[in-house]
Parts: structure tokens; sequence; C-alpha cells
């Protein structure tokens, strides 16, 4: 939900107030200055404001008051503007101060956080140019609801999985996985590509020239591309324009890249959250097309712990296999360890991101790779999800 849905769901909840005199606001903190800012509630009769903490001090005009010293009796309705101790002010107010009347408490949607932290649609900037290519997504929008997906990563241990199983199942394959022995097996419905990282070594004819390998293997599939390679992947001449959608984040956007928590939604429409893995980008598009169980393989990132990074092909026969900058030739990680330590803290924020909006919308996410260090979503085996 976005900043703009809290203040319309906000001012209907305070129609409520709309026959009540002698208001009370308990909370006199950042929330409340936001509530009197963005939403209708001082246009009610706001009579008293409490904070335990600040009384004695002015606020918006008026001096805070300890609890005991308002007149209960008279107060017709409250609202509960400490976001994190709604329960506890509600039980004082009932069983301390006697209090009978009405009660507003602000999070009984059960959000995570003040409604001020989420994004504002402003705050999804959507270069003009892109806005009627990403519409196209609204097709996708709960495509498969209530169905399951493996998303099938690069990571070594898939080697020891009979991924021959997934003929059947949905999958959606990334990167280089077309280099895959079971790929003809599996023919992944989906395969998703993240941004592409330009540097010396990743270039756009070196991107060029894997547009034209992973179509030439993989083939008949549902690719998801960056809008910023739209024009170099029409200038390939290998996809046609109906198995092809595209996703828009910009690495430069702060809210992306400082606060993952403000995202509370996917919409391929809009900008989604950056991504620090493939997984991540997965797992949006997962939720998006409205999946209700999401599965993982190969996705162990352990390289803070092993100092390597390497994939279940042989790196020498992959076209960018030998092209990653932070990697050396005998596929140490180049980095210093408080470089790869912040760039792991920033992957695991991503991921509990995404859990955090799976779990809003009651959808499940496992982890069926075999090793490996994630832990924000819990482990299944792989071989028991088809016996």
């Amino acid at each position: 939900m976005y900043l703009e849905e809290h203040v319309i769901r906000l001012n209907k909840l305070f129609e409520q107030l709309k026959e009540k005199r002698n208001v009370v606001v308990w909370g006199a903190a950042e929330n409340t200055v936001r509530l009197f800012q963005d939403t209708n509630l001082l246009k009610y009769d706001i009579a008293e404001i409490v904070d335990i903490k600040k009384a004695g001090k002015f606020f918006f005009g008026k001096m805070l008051k300890f609890p005991k010293e308002i007149d209960w009796a008279q107060t017709e309705a409250v609202v509960v503007s400490s976001f994190y101790h709604e329960d506890e002010i509600e039980q004082d107010l009932r069983s301390v101060y006697e209090y009978h009347g009405l009660v507003i408490k602000l999070n009984e949607i059960g959000q995570t956080q003040p409604f001020f932290l989420c994004l504002s649609r402003a705050d999804l900037h959507v270069d003009q140019k892109f806005q009627d290519l990403l519409k196209r997504n609204e097709g996708l929008k709960n495509r498969h609801k209530n169905k399951r997906i493996f998303i099938l990563c690069c990571g070594p241990s898939i080697h020891q999985q009979d991924l021959t199983v997934l003929k059947n199942e949905i999958t959606m394959a990334v990167s280089s996985f077309y280099m895959h022995k079971d790929l003809k097996t599996i023919q992944p419905d989906y395969y998703c590509n993240a941004q592409w990282a330009r540097n010396e070594k990743l270039t756009d004819d070196l991107e060029m020239e894997y547009l034209k390998e992973l179509k030439k293997h993989v083939g008949h599939s549902h690719y998801f591309f960056a809008v910023q390679e739209k024009e170099l992947i029409e200038n390939s001449h290998v996809f046609d324009l109906e198995e092809v959608n595209y996703y828009y984040y910009d690495y430069n956007d702060p809210h992306g890249i400082r606060k993952p928590f403000l995202y509370q939604e996917v919409d391929l429409c809009q900008e989604i959250m950056p991504v620090h893995s493939v997984p991540v980008l997965c797992i949006q598009l997962a939720l998006y097309m409205g999946f209700d169980e999401i599965y993982l393989l190969g996705t162990e990132h352990d390289s803070l712990k092993t100092n390597r990074y390497t994939y279940f092909y042989d790196k020498d026969k992959c076209i960018t296999g030998r092209k990653d900058v932070t990697i050396d030739e005998n596929d140490q990680l180049i980095w210093n360890f408080d470089e790869s330590l912040a760039d792991t803290y920033r992957l695991w924020e991503d991921y509990k991101t995404v859990k955090r909006i799976a779990d809003a919308g009651n959808v499940k996410i496992y982890n069926a790779t075999i090793g490996g260090v994630l832990d924000i979503f819990p482990r299944v085996d792989f071989k028991r999800l088809f016996s």
C-alpha cells in the first residue's frame, strides 16, 4: 500500500469523529505530526494531546498532558498515535483510566511501519518513454493465482538435484541457466535477466552475443528484461515482441538502495525495488503474477563465508563466465571483507523486504537449495516435494 492509499484509509477512519467532542490524541511523535499534516485529523474537535514523555511542552499550539490530567469522563473519542504501543495504550485506557468511549487505532490492518514511511506513488519515477511499455505488464497480474513456481538459479548445488522432476511444473530460470544439461527437459516457462551491469568487460557487444546465445538454447519461453535493455534486445532480432516483458528499477534511486523496507508491494507497471541478486527480482515477478508458493533452487549466497563465487557450469565455456570484475581468475572475491559484508547485508535486506511483502499476501517462499547460508526462508527437502 502506498502513502496515498494510507491517507485515504485514515481519513475514512477519522470520519467516526464527525459527531464527537473533546477528542484526545495520544502520542506526540512524528506519526502525529504527519497525521496533522497529511490527513484530515485536525478538522475534528481535538481538545487535548497526551504524551507521557513530553508532557508540559507545546505541540501544535496545545500543551501536552499526562494521561492523569485528562477528564476521561468528558472525552468522547481517543486517537492512538503511538504506532508501536497501540494495544498497551488501549488497555491502559480501559483498565487504568476506566475510559469506555471510542478508541481509534491506526494499525488495524497489520502494517509493519507507520504510514508516513511508505512510498508515495510520486516517488516511483518512471520515465514517460517507458510507461506504455510497462503498462503491458497488466496482463501478467495474478496470472498464476494459487499456483507454485520454482526459481532456478545457477549455484553449484543444483548439480546434486534431479531437476527433471520439474518437467510439468511452472519454472523461472535466470542468467546462464541455459547451460544446464536438463534445460530442454524442463523448458522454463519464464526466463529472467537482471539489469546488465556494464563495465569494461560487460559491454554492449557482449550482451548482444549473450542474447543470441540465450535465445538459441532456450527457444520458446517468456522473457523478462530491464527496460533499459529494450533497444539492444530489439536490435538483436531474436525475440518476438509478445514473448518479452520489461521491468523497471533504478540503481540510483535512494529509496531502493538505502531503504528497501519502504516497498510495500510489487507493481510491474511501476518502478520495483532495485535488487542485488537476480533471485530477488524473480521473487518480485512471481509475487506480481500471483503465485502462492515460491521455491528457490541454487541460491547458496555463501561467498562471504567461502570467499569464492562459483556456479554449476564451467565459466570458461560461458559467454559471461569470466566477466565479473569482482572475482579473480581463481573465483576468489577481489573485494575486501568489509565490502563483501556490506554487499551481503544489502542482499539480506532485499530478501527480508520481499518476504515481508509475501507474508502480507499469505505467500510462502521456501529455500529448496542444498547447503548455502540463505536463512531468510524456511528450508524444504526438494525431493520430498515430489514423493
